[in-house]
């Protein structure tokens, strides 16, 4: 027998052997679902039988207990204990027994009765008249109770209603020691209506009889004449009952039997569910899961014929696909690209033998179904050997998104140096088809011929025709966007004595590490060109809108450049000290004026140099130059004053609407040696730009917690408030809160009494930092304003976000009150949005009564400015804080340090 005749015959015994499989399952699951909804059918059952029995037992508890209460109550109502036999009036009596039955429903009558049974009075209508007819032996044994006790009859039949009745009595002492027996005449149905309570269970019987087994009634009613003994007893059916096997207590069959004692005379209550009906709802469910479960199996049989055929089809199928693949196996490994094809969920099906050939490595990886991330891991662990699991991942990342993106072909280089073109197209079925295709050759060729046109083949920088081509790019993207840029004009001084005196293979040296060291000196988009000979330029992009910062900037380059080219050479074992002459001119900006060649003016402006001793930096506009010597001279002199403490803090109070100073504003000034006080103004935005800002904000944050500490210890001061506005620098300096806390720990400056003040592009440039740090200081009690509110465009979800105190208006709209309808429409809003936010708001810059007025009448109550008061140094705001001192209280209180550092 062939193998083709067997794998069918295999198959097949496969099929149906499964097919036996899952019919044994579906069985097994039938039965396993039968015996469980058996299972639950007698747990419920149970659970509702021991429910009813509980609720049973507490309601016939109830309504023994208020027979009993009656009886026992006739003592009083009638006075027994104080009357003889011949006192009691039957009438009178009679007529509050009736009064007293009322109460009690299921009672029909009590009566009194002497020892002999004689009736003494009775609520019924024929009173001392009833005859009562008690069963045999049932007064006697009242009477013979010790202690008197609520005793219930055998059931018997009332000869006066003909239905069952159970009498309930219990003996009490006349005064004379005699006793006398109250009963009370219950209808069985009366109890058995209190025993069902509407409960509706199938089959339930129920029984209300006594421990030796007697029936005093049931439910559904046995009609006997005489009292029924059920047999056996309750307490011998206990433990047969919770399994089904206890004898019903009616019907003997098997049963579940629950039971529980009352109150009174051993008597129990107990319930009986027939097997039987318990099991009634179960037989439909049986039967439903049997017929499902021959429905499954009758479906596997046909799903096993089904696949039988389907199988048979599959193989002629197989054989057909085979023989194809066959063809394109042979049309692919005939291919010179390498081929490689993804499913749907990215994993390989298909490659060919010029895929290893490209890819070595991969041999022992690739296979099928293998998931192309894990081809691309294993490429990242050959491409970058050092590389962290980070790194590998990111990069790994970055392939497969271009990947998704279905990009145009894009290039790799191999660790071999080949070049390998890949191109991604998608198939129908959302798979991915990849061709590598090697382009080393026609890449070599083509970086070659560039390289021959564009870049030095010396220093391999770009050359003349390059950097004139750049520099067009950069002059026009300048002149839309307004930036300047700047262009720096290089020669080399002596250059020809050393090519005459050591040789050109010395000067290329020379020139090769100039060329090194200028491409450090400067930023990764800047460009570095050589001319020729010993002349290079930098060119700068987009350095500043404005032409003196982006002049200084070009100057610290060019400075930097200097000192990197004055640094001795090493020159083929000899030491060279080689100096530049450097030309610089702007480049772009709004105002670049067309026709203006920025290569001859910075060549002009490095001759000036080279006339001038050469080693050194000019500018070609000359008044620039005389700007950026002022500039750096500025520079050098506030490093100065900060390391000879030439600054100090001048304070201008600020006022409550009600005249009270609330406050105080710490303004720095700069007490130059020779130009005198020197407002912020003239040196803020120096300092901002130069980075020094970041220590004078500092020395202003500790000046003011120096003071605060020494207002601390007068009694006088000890409420005033000082805030410093804090620089952008500053703030995001990373150690930023460790510095503030320190400064309060170090001076004992209570936090509460200082405020910093941000400006509105300082807490909108990075919201969460701001957050964050801003969050860390409150907890240690720091304030914070936002200073020149409304000038900038703050968004007021921002605002919500952070943890503000107080706002401030900036000047500017102040001064245009009732003269700019829309300053006064943004000042109202403000201060609403202000008062909505819970936030203290105060308007700075007020040099008028009139614009305090309009300010008041807006609902400002924080005012400063010149018209109320001048800075001036510490000892003039303590003298106008004395004079004031009856109105100060240490309610709201605002400062802030001028401009970036400190406000002017």
């Amino acid at each position: 027998m062939t193998d083709s005749s067997v794998t069918p015959l295999r198959i097949r015994a496969f099929v149906w052997a499964a097919a036996t499989v899952f019919m044994g399952a579906v069985v097994a699951v039938a039965a396993a679902l039968v015996w469980n909804a058996r299972q639950v059918a007698l747990e419920d059952y149970q659970a509702q039988a021991t429910r009813f029995v509980t609720g049973a037992e507490a309601a016939l508890n109830r309504s023994l207990l208020a027979v009993d209460v009656l009886l026992a109550s006739m003592d009083e109502l009638l006075g027994l204990s104080v009357a003889v036999n011949e006192w009691i009036d039957p009438g009178l009596a009679s007529e509050r027994l009736r009064s007293s039955a009322r109460q009690n429903l299921m009672v029909r009558y009590v009566a009194l009765l002497d020892a002999r049974g004689t009736t003494l009075a009775s609520s019924d209508a024929a009173g001392s008249e009833l005859q009562l007819q008690l069963p045999p032996g049932f007064l006697a044994s009242v009477l013979e109770q010790p202690v008197s006790t609520l005793m219930v009859s055998p059931p018997v039949v009332s000869f006066t209603t003909a239905e069952r009745v159970l009498y309930f009595a219990r003996h009490l002492r006349l005064a004379d020691g005699a006793r006398v027996v109250a009963v009370a005449e219950v209808p069985v149905g009366a109890l058995s209506s209190v025993l069902v309570q509407g409960v509706d269970i199938g089959g339930l019987q129920v029984t209300l009889e006594r421990a030796g087994g007697q029936l005093l009634l049931s439910v559904p009613n046995r009609e006997e004449a005489a009292a029924t003994v059920l047999s056996p007893p309750l307490h011998e059916v206990a433990s047969a009952g919770e399994d089904w096997r206890a004898p019903a207590r009616l019907t003997s069959e098997p049963a579940l039997v629950v039971y529980r004692p009352v109150l009174y005379q051993d008597l129990r209550i107990s319930a009986s569910i027939p097997l039987r009906d318990a099991l009634a709802g179960w037989r439909d469910q049986r039967n439903a899961i049997t017929l499902t479960g021959l429905l499954f199996v009758a479906m596997i049989v046909v799903a096993g014929h089904l696949a039988l055929r389907y199988l048979d089809r599959l193989s002629q199928a197989r054989a057909a696909i085979a023989q194809s693949k066959a063809t394109l196996d042979q049309a692919l490994e005939s291919m010179v690209s390498g081929f490689l094809l993804l499913d749907s969920q990215h994993r390989v099906v298909q490659w060919n033998r010029r895929f290893e050939e490209i890819f070595p490595w991969l041999r022992g990886a690739i296979a099928p179904l293998v998931p192309f991330r894990q081809i691309m891991e294993e490429n990242a662990r050959h491409y970058l050997p050092r590389a962290t699991d980070d790194e590998r991942t990111r990069w790994v990342d970055l392939r497969l998104l271009k990947q998704s993106q279905h990009l145009e072909p894009h290039e790799q280089v191999l660790p071999g140096g080949i070049t390998i073109q890949t191109t991604e197209r998608p198939t129908p079925e959302g798979g991915i088809v990849i061709t590598y295709h090697d382009v080393t050759a026609l890449r070599r060729a083509s970086a070659e011929i560039e390289s021959l046109a564009f870049y030095d083949p010396l220093t391999n920088l770009p050359n003349r025709r390059l950097l004139m081509d750049r520099m067009q790019q950069v002059i026009a993207a300048s002149v839309r966007n307004g930036q300047y840029g700047a262009l720096l004009f290089l020669d080399l001084d002596h250059f020809k004595t050393l090519n005459d005196t050591r040789g050109h293979e010395v000067g290329d040296l020379l020139l090769c590490q100039v060329a090194e060291r200028l491409k450090i000196c400067v930023r990764r988009e800047d460009t570095v060109a050589r001319l020729g000979g010993d002349e290079f330029v930098v060119m700068l992009h987009e350095l500043s809108p404005r032409s003196e910062e982006a002049a200084a900037f070009a100057r610290r380059v060019g400075e930097k450049i200097l000192r990197a080219l004055n640094m001795p050479y090493s020159l083929g074992g000899i030491s060279y000290h080689s100096t530049p002459s450097i030309g610089a001119t702007l480049m772009g900006g709004a105002q670049q004026q067309p026709g203006v060649d920025p290569l001859k003016q910075a060549d002009i402006a490095m001759y000036q140099v080279k006339s001038q001793g050469r080693n050194g930096l000019c500018f070609f506009d000359p008044q620039m130059q005389i700007a950026i010597s002022v500039r750096a001279q500025l520079e050098a002199d506030l490093q100065t004053a900060l390391a000879s403490r030439q600054f100090v803090l001048h304070y201008q109070p600020q006022f409550h609407l009600d005249g009270r100073i609330v406050g105080a504003e710490a303004l720095i000034r700069w007490l130059h040696p020779e130009r005198g006080l020197v407002a912020p103004g003239s040196f803020i935005a120096v300092a901002e730009e130069s980075e020094l800002i970041v220590p004078m904000g500092h020395w202003v944050l500790r000046t003011a917690c120096e003071q605060l500490a020494v207002w601390q210890r007068d009694a006088r001061f000890r409420h005033v408030q000082l805030s410093v506005n804090v620089s952008a620098r500053q703030f995001r300096q990373r150690d930023f809160v460790a510095r503030v806390v320190e400064v309060l720990r170090e001076t004992g400056a209570r936090p509460h009494l200082l405020k910093l003040e941000l400006t509105e592009s300082l807490v909108l440039d990075d919201v969460d930092d701001t957050i964050a740090k801003m969050g860390l200081l409150k907890t240690k009690g720091v304030r914070f304003s936002v200073d020149d509110f409304g000038t900038g465009y703050s968004s007021l979800a921002y605002l919500t976000r952070l943890p503000l105190d107080q706002l401030k208006i900036d000047q500017s709209f102040v001064h245009n009150l009732g003269v700019r309808h829309t300053d006064d429409v943004i000042v109202q809003t403000i201060i609403g949005m202000a008062r909505n936010l819970e936030l203290d708001v105060i308007a700075e810059g007020v040099e008028t009564a009139a614009q305090k007025a309009v300010l008041a009448d807006y609902g400002c109550q924080l005012f400063q400015g010149y018209l109320l008061g001048m800075p001036g140094p510490v000892e003039a705001l303590e003298v106008l804080l004395q004079e004031h001192a009856h109105a100060v209280e240490p309610p709201v209180a605002a400062a802030a340090a001028e401009g970036p550092a400190a406000a002017a």
